[in-house]
């Protein structure tokens, strides 16, 4: 697993870097809506992340994320570093100005 984080605009717009690995992403087939971290707290978002892998999705998404649910993510990461169903996954947070 990898964890990308884009600070300062990230997520600002169509321009913004989520929004250019989202455009990545739909060129090759593959669907990644953008996770709007503000809708969460640190546990919700750790959930939908979970589910979202479970399905199979490999790309993950996450706009708006505050400092301290990115470190929930990170901490989350360390702990299954040994989880072979979360190989290859990639998990994009842009943290929110």
């Amino acid at each position: 697993m990898q964890i990308q984080i884009f600070m300062g605009n990230a997520g600002d717009g169509a321009t913004g870097k989520l929004q250019a690995v989202q455009d990545r992403l739909d060129f090759v087939g593959e669907s990644a809506p953008i996770i709007q971290a503000g809708a969460y707290g640190e546990d919700g978002l750790l959930q939908i992340l979970e589910v979202r892998a479970a399905g199979g999705q490999r790309e993950i998404l996450v706009d708006d994320c505050s400092r301290q649910q990115i470190l929930r993510v990170l901490e989350w990461q360390s702990c299954l570093e040994h989880e072979p169903r979360f190989d290859g996954l990639v998990i994009h947070l842009a943290r929110k100005d």
